[in-house]
This record gives structure tokens, sequence and C-alpha cells, in this order.
């Protein structure tokens, strides 16, 4: 499949059920191969860098604008690095110049302060690092940047505002 991840477009869907119209159109006949796990979908795209998160209606959508709780909506799109779990490297364009690979550094030098940031350590639980991470509003979304051990951009996640992708 040859479909154009640009950015802006990825902004315009996020949030639009898999019943919309632009959603359809955007993912073709892509979107019947959604692997659906209880309240969540994902679909990849590992020659485009891309991988997309759909979660039912309640997670994604205010409650006022519910039709059916049961159906899917775009929730997020992981922008991967190149070989960021077996990926090649998303080529879009990310907001105010920032590619993937940067470093942390270069990032917030783009991006200004996050909204949000965490990570680092070691979880107890898991038995491994926790990646850094940063949060910057974009648009009505928000442009999770993740990095990886050494301090540089491996994935960007472009998501809904409140949601949980856990």
């Amino acid at each position: 499949m040859s479909t154009h991840f640009s950015f802006e477009q990825l902004v315009s869907l996020l949030g639009r059920s898999e019943n919309d119209p632009l959603v359809r159109n955007f993912f073709g006949h892509e979107i019947s191969n959604i692997h659906r796990d209880e309240y969540y979908g994902s679909l990849e795209f590992k020659p485009e860098g891309v991988d997309v998160v759909f979660k039912e209606a309640p997670w994604v959508v205010p409650s006022e604008k519910i039709t059916d709780p049961k159906i899917l909506c775009v929730a997020a799109f992981h922008l991967h690095r190149e070989g960021h779990e077996g990926f090649s490297g998303y080529s879009g364009q990310l907001p105010d110049g920032v590619a993937l690979g940067d470093s942390e550094t270069e990032l917030l030098r783009k991006m200004g302060e996050p909204i949000r940031k965490g990570g680092g350590g070691t979880s107890s639980v898991l038995k491994r690092s926790i990646p850094r991470w940063f949060w910057f509003p974009v648009s009505e979304a928000i442009l999770h940047v993740q990095l990886d051990s050494t301090g540089r951009i491996d994935m960007a996640t472009l998501q809904t505002p409140g949601i949980k992708l856990g």
C-alpha cells in the first residue's frame, strides 16, 4: 500500500470512526485488515514506518458524540525511525523541523518546552529501562516523542488528547 502518510493528513484523521468516509478512503481496502483485540485495534505499515492505533469510541471521543460505543476510532499514529521495532523509517515531515534521530537537545530547541515529560530509569515490574518521553501540543492533538537509550528520537506518536495507549 502506498498511502501518503503526510503529518497534516494524519492529524485530520485523529478521532474519526473507522466508518468515516475520510478514514475509509485514506486506508482503502486495508481498513478491513484491522487487527482487533478487546477494545482496541491496529494496522501496521512497516514499509512506511507507521502503525495505527484504533480504540473504541469511549476512549477517543466525548461521550455526547458516541453513537456506538463498540465502533473503533483512530486514536494514534506511531511514526518509527528506521529499524525501530522492525519498521522502515517514516519519511513524512514532523512539526518544526523535528526529525526522527534528533537528539533531546535538538528536539527541545525546535519544539520548545513540552507540556509533559517522563520516563527514564528502570521499571521494577518490567525489569527494563523506561524510555524518556515528551509531549508537545500540535493542533488539536499531542505529539508524544520517545527517545532511545542514547537520547535520540526513535518514535513519535501523534495521538488524540486525553487517551491512554497502554
